[in-house]
């Protein structure tokens, strides 16, 4: 479950081309497990046109396993986001995120590449619904002595729905898929129940 809220700032001249981001998940394995990950990311933006935005950001992570043990992880991020286009009536974005994670549980520091892209065509006469697809590989740049070797670690693949539900609050829910290339064993799929809440606050 997610709640995210971005936006630009104001200006005394009207809308500023800086943008505020911050979002909070909680995540479960299993339901009525307990919350098995926590995270906050806020982040810093600015827009250079249109269509370009660049961020920075920090993230901070808190993940328990099924056996109990805790890790503690800070995450700093930095994003591109663009429009690539539009086609059939809906519009794709893409984003690319650098992450550098630093992990309680390991002494190494894992750089993480993130390339997104997403697909969202309202579909209905009042727009306010739309259907959204969604792709994001992760590509681990560095080995680690807590995350395996460098290479392709999980891919997450996303079908979805999207409602409007005012000029300032919108709810997504759907499903994601996510493998999991593990080094040296068998890898691992996901199946996983995706809900957001997003609000311009």
């Amino acid at each position: 479950m997610t709640f995210s809220t971005t936006d630009s700032f104001q200006s005394d001249v009207g809308v500023s081309r800086w943008h505020y981001w911050l979002d909070a998940q909680a995540r479960y394995l299993d339901l009525g497990s307990g919350v098995n990950q926590w995270l906050v990311r806020p982040g810093l933006g600015y827009e250079i046109n249109d269509n370009l935005k660049a961020w920075v950001g920090y993230a901070r992570f808190r993940t328990r396993n099924r056996a109990g043990n805790v890790a503690d992880e800070n995450r700093y991020w930095q994003q591109m986001d663009w429009t690539a286009g539009r086609w059939n009536g809906g519009k794709f974005t893409m984003r690319a995120r650098l992450e550098q994670r630093s992990v309680s549980v390991g002494d190494d520091l894992g750089v993480v590449l993130r390339f997104m892209t997403k697909y969202v065509r309202p579909i209905g006469g009042d727009h306010n619904i739309s259907l959204i697809l969604g792709l994001e590989p992760f590509v681990d740049l560095r080995d680690t002595d807590w995350g395996g070797e460098s290479g392709l670690g999980q891919n997450r693949s996303l079908i979805g729905v999207g409602w409007r539900l005012g000029d300032s609050v919108s709810v997504e829910a759907g499903y994601m898929n996510q493998y999991i290339w593990i080094d040296g064993g068998e890898d691992r799929i996901n199946h996983l129940g995706v809900l957001s809440f997003k609000v311009r606050l």
